[in-house]
């Protein structure tokens, strides 16, 4: 039986419990002499590994002569792979730009939703309950360095917390480009002058946009395990590894002014309200409802439309199929939302555009 193989891409995972570095889905059960053996190689977003790993792996145990290697080494990575045309496939949780298509050196770029899910904002502050409330201003003051101390009276004001530790708060933040920095962004962009001020424009960056101010990890793995081994730490990172690694999260306020904790149910509430989603249009940050996860987004899986291999491109067209269809049933246990059906059927409209 084919199993999972597993390669460090920067960080050692050992300490937080979380999903492997470098997914690849072996081809032992494939004989080598098989002429019709496919393997397809990716690269791409890290929020989305546990749940490729999962669902590669069971698609395998489905199709013994397909092997799917995927290297979770970021979006940025994914969307440079794609464009250089040295992947199958990309994965960004961020779509493309109309910059960045044009500089695919394979020609048209197709963008198809496969995966919807939240970015945690969790903490390490002894005694302090899990679901601490904060809103948009008092994060961003976190965040740009305004607020040091856990026992500041502005997060015991919003936070109705007022016993919190006189401890030093250390924010952590991507070192490396992400689209959990981009959603944090825009959040903060869209719930306090303050940040807009201090960063000085009101356009998302997938870079962080004050890397000076705390600490920088590379990739979900490492802002995890930071601060998994950090008291007073404060950082942001994909719900399916907060999920895994147990921590205690913020419940933020969303465009309703609840405050809302990250859980499958949530930010499915968030990505039910993309009802008209597409690759332009994608943000489903700080939307409203009273259990809507104001922290939420999807995930692209990025193919050129025209492959240069029929069988590459059967072999693609069928994977990514699995995978917005009966791939969504892992998405619950692993900290992420089933696809909307819209979005669902997006995915599949999008798929049909694949030609060789």
């Amino acid at each position: 039986m084919k199993r999972s193989r597993i390669a460090h891409v920067l960080f050692a995972l050992a300490a937080v419990l979380i999903a492997p570095c470098w997914l690849s889905v072996a081809n032992s059960a494939a004989s080598p002499a098989a002429t019709s053996a496919i393997t397809l190689d990716g690269a791409g977003a890290n929020s989305i590994a546990p749940f490729f790993e999962k669902v590669f792996y069971d698609y395998e145990q489905l199709h013994a002569k397909v092997t799917v290697n995927y290297s979770p080494a970021g979006s940025s990575v994914g969307i440079k792979d794609i464009q250089e045309n040295t992947v199958d496939f990309g994965d960004s949780e961020i779509p493309m730009s109309a910059s960045a298509l044009a500089a695919a050196k394979g020609g048209t770029v197709l963008q198809v939703p496969v995966e919807l899910g939240g970015v945690a904002i969790s903490y390490n502050v002894p005694g302090a309950p899990n679901g601490l409330h904060l809103d948009g201003p008092t994060l961003a003051a976190i965040f740009d360095g305004a607020i040091t101390n856990w026992d500041s009276p502005v997060i015991a004001k919003v936070s109705g917390v007022s016993n919190l530790p006189k401890l030093a708060i250390v924010p952590v933040h991507r070192a490396d480009s992400s689209g959990p920095g981009w959603d944090l962004d825009q959040y903060l962009i869209a719930t306090s002058l303050n940040w807009k001020l201090k960063i000085g424009t009101s356009k998302p960056s997938t870079s962080w946009p004050l890397p000076d101010l705390g600490e920088g990890e590379q990739l979900n793995t490492g802002v995890a395990t930071f601060i998994k081994a950090t008291p007073g730490a404060i950082g942001y990172v994909s719900f399916g590894y907060a999920s895994k690694a147990g921590f205690t999260n913020a419940a933020l306020e969303n465009g309703s002014g609840a405050y809302v904790l990250p859980s499958s149910y949530t930010i499915g509430q968030a990505g039910a309200q993309a009802t008209h989603l597409s690759a332009t249009n994608f943000s489903i940050i700080d939307e409203s409802g009273p259990s809507t996860y104001p922290l939420a987004n999807f995930s692209w899986t990025l193919l050129y439309k025209k492959q240069a291999n029929a069988a590459k491109s059967a072999a693609l067209d069928k994977l990514f199929h699995y995978v917005v269809t009966t791939g969504q049933q892992q998405a619950k246990s692993l900290g992420y939302s089933p696809l909307p059906a819209n979005v669902a059927q997006l995915a599949k409209t999008t798929l049909a555009e694949l030609q060789s």
